[in-house]
């Protein structure tokens, strides 16, 4: 309350002074002014390391810049410090670029990566094919589907240089070969990523049960329906991907054999961390003899083989290719098939490794086609990744762990096998914050490989931002939090959680001390199964769930629309058992339900939180001066408070009520509570509205979401619409 007091305040100083009541550059990241450089250097794709690194005589790599600013450090860093300019082109990577202590710049001298005003630099881990050849090989033919002989072709990598892979190896969340990225080669299509070879081409089949009786099994082998396995007797590396026990904890299983006689499929360890029961949902994947689609591919690991059916007329929406377009070129259809982007990720490496390093910039470089992750930060300070791109890797865009004051900045992350950033900072047992940030970044088209807990910000420790972001098209949760301190504002968030179960659009799980999170002014819309909300998944889908004891969270002027779903009953707020939350001055628009909770009895919340305030991980003094309400953290289960929210036209307000929280002046109505256009998505308040009776202060949301700035040269705003537009850079 003394903070919207506060607020109130400067709009009624700027209003007095003849300036519009909010200034939206108030809630945005101020970078330092950058000082001239001393120096500068130039990069180019054609140049040559052993040039000066002048402009007319460019040098040719990252690396030989990197050492050129280590000799000019040897004899003192000159203040203004060194930007190197890299010039348009692709540059391959097959190396991880290394920065160390010793390549840090300071304050006064930073030291910047950047690219040439309008110009695209592109650090590619790819290689684009050509040479293929219609498939002629007979063994291969036979494992073929009848349908796709004659459409697939294939490319013999060896005379590109490409000599052969390691073993195939996947993981998920509940792997037994752990939660980390496992490098990938991808294929692409004009930029797309195409399907692995895969059955069923939609959707999943079911595990039909086991052979001894039974719901569940640790390690099976379990039943299968039909006949189709069967076809697979030859495949050399088939896997299985599913969500085998819970519908939010998924991995990848190799098959170890079939018997199509008792209808069984064993898998090789290590098996899932849960099991696998009854009735889960599953499909097969790298399976030639499954490659029966336009838009599939398989590659032959052994002798470095790639067979491809490209995409056609018909295929979901993808860039077109097809035999007439062949036909029009004069060529036959692998022919042509060169003249179109086709390119394969094979570097496994990250492309950027900082180890504590201070005041570096990275600025408006593209990294692509990686097998693996794409930056990793860690340790150091003041680092910043601005205005780049990260796309079509197999792993995680940017990581940072550690050190402070670290930022990712209009970036553009997507196509990504898992996730977008991965932040940690601070010190959750000092409660020091890291002042990480992630502001003004595009992130979507997530977890590709892994799907789920790979969302687009995975975010811990103490003291963290995520502001102003843009975040789409991911099957599990858009972001991850965890820890203290941390503050998300001003995101626009949609189109998530379209997979998995038993999520929200961002989740919290399972520690009670994490205190002090602030949830304000995003936008939460079409979230999961919005559309027959009542048909699935099991469980449920949210836009902010507060999972296993949550508690002491602050959800401020946040908007819900169409962020409930699931026949368990998740709300666009969805609160298992945790208290002290405070759900204020929010706003759900046709939700299933607004708030959903999940109440738990005295005797499971002593029990689950007897032992919190001892954790080694935390200064039980320190946090109960910080947060005191964690002195009665054993009394009063399901105390929330939830006050001045607008619900319009939401079937239920509060689902599955505790009777424990303290309701004040909430305003639920069927009727169009004064909106500018409730039909076409604008939820601005005009100023007759009923909701402002109540004391409801108007969420910004003109505000929320991409902005443009020095990165960002234009971007299409929430403003009136519900639909989102790209955010692109121009």
């Amino acid at each position: 309350h003394r903070w919207e007091a506060q607020e109130q305040l400067n709009e009624m100083e700027r209003l007095q002074k003849g300036l519009p009541a909010r200034d939206p550059a108030a809630q945005r990241v101020v970078l330092p002014q950058q000082p001239r450089p001393a120096r500068t250097l130039y990069l180019a794709a054609d140049g040559d390391d052993a040039n000066p690194g002048s402009q007319a005589r460019p040098l040719r790599t990252l690396e030989r810049a990197r050492d050129a600013v280590r000799a000019q450090k040897a004899g003192g860093l000159p203040a203004g410090g060194v930007e190197i300019y890299i010039r348009g082109g692709r540059y391959h990577v097959s190396k991880t670029f290394e920065l160390g202590r010793q390549d840090s710049g300071t304050e006064q001298a930073p030291i910047v990566y950047r690219a040439c005003e309008g110009e695209h630099p592109r650090f590619s881990g790819g290689l684009r094919l050509s040479g293929f050849q219609p498939v002629r090989d007979a063994a291969v033919l036979a494992r073929l589907p009848a349908e796709s002989r004659g459409k697939v072709v294939c490319v013999d990598l060896k005379p590109l240089g490409v000599k052969g892979f390691k073993p195939l190896e996947l993981g998920g969340f509940s792997s037994g070969r752990g939660f980390r990225t496992h490098p990938l080669s991808e294929l692409f299509f004009n930029g797309q990523a195409m399907q692995l070879a895969r059955w069923p081409n939609q959707g999943y089949v079911r595990i039909a049960g086991f052979p001894g009786g039974g719901q569940s099994s640790k390690t099976g082998p379990f039943l299968y329906v039909g006949s189709r396995p069967q076809r697979w007797l030859k495949e050399p590396d088939a896997w299985l991907y599913g969500y085998w026990f819970y519908g939010w904890a998924d991995s990848y299983e190799r098959i170890a054999s079939i018997d199509p006689a008792k209808r069984t499929i064993a898998l090789a360890p290590p098996y899932h961390v849960y099991g696998y029961h009854k009735g889960q949902p599953f499909y097969a994947v790298n399976i030639l003899a499954e490659l029966d689609l336009p838009g599939e591919w398989y590659l032959d690991r052994s002798n470095a083989v790639v067979y491809f059916w490209p995409p056609s007329d018909s295929s979901r929406g993808l860039s077109q290719f097809s035999r007439q377009d062949a036909a029009k070129m004069g060529l036959s259809p692998s022919a042509a098939l060169d003249k179109v982007d086709v390119e394969l990720s094979l570097a496994e490496c990250p492309f950027v490794v900082m180890q504590q390093v201070s005041h570096v910039t990275l600025q408006g470089l593209t990294w692509e086609l990686g097998c693996g992750d794409a930056i990793r930060i860690r340790g150091g300070d003041h680092c910043l990744v601005a205005g780049c791109t990260v796309r079509r890797f197999g792993g995680n865009g940017i990581e940072i762990a550690g050190g402070t004051d670290h930022g990712i900045l209009s970036c553009d992350l997507y196509s990504m096998g898992r996730g977008g950033a991965v932040v940690e900072g601070g010190n959750r047992k000092t409660l020091a914050p890291g002042r990480h940030f992630v502001e003004n970044c595009h992130i979507y088209d997530l977890s590709r490989v892994d799907r789920t807990y790979t969302p687009a910000i995975l975010m811990s420790g103490v003291g963290n931002r995520i502001a102003h972001n843009r975040l789409h098209d991911i099957p599990s949760s858009a972001i991850r939090l965890g820890g203290n301190n941390h503050l998300v504002e001003y995101n626009q968030v949609f189109r998530v959680v379209r997979e998995s179960d038993d999520q929200g659009g961002v989740d919290m799980f399972g520690d009670p001390t994490f205190r002090g999170n602030v949830f304000r002014f995003n936008y939460w819309h079409h979230i999961g199964n919005w559309q027959r909300p009542n048909e699935g998944p099991a469980c449920g889908q949210a836009g902010i769930r507060l999972d296993d004891a949550i508690s002491g969270v602050l959800i401020y002027g946040n908007l819900f629309y169409r962020a409930s779903a699931g026949r368990a009953g998740f709300g666009g707020v969805q609160i298992h058992g945790g208290k002290d939350n405070i759900l204020d001055n929010n706003i759900f628009v046709d939700c299933e339900s607004a708030i959903s909770l999940s109440p738990w009895d005295k005797k499971r919340w002593k029990d689950y939180v007897r032992n919190r305030l001892q954790s080694p991980e935390i200064d039980r003094g320190l946090y109960v001066a910080t947060y005191p309400e964690l002195a009665e953290l054993s009394e009063n289960p399901n105390r929330n408070i939830v006050a001045r929210n607008l619900v319009v036209q939401c079937r239920t307000f509060l689902r599955r009520d505790s009777r424990q929280l303290q309701l004040l002046d909430n305003l639920v109505t069927a009727k169009d509570p004064g909106f500018r256009a409730l039909a076409g998505g604008d939820f601005h308040l005009k100023s007759g509205s009923a909701a402002l009776r109540i004391g409801l202060r108007p969420i910004p949301v003109d505000e929320i979401g991409l902005y443009a700035d020095a990165f960002r040269k234009r971007v299409t705003a929430v403003g009136s619409s519900n639909r989102p537009g790209t955010g692109q850079r121009n």
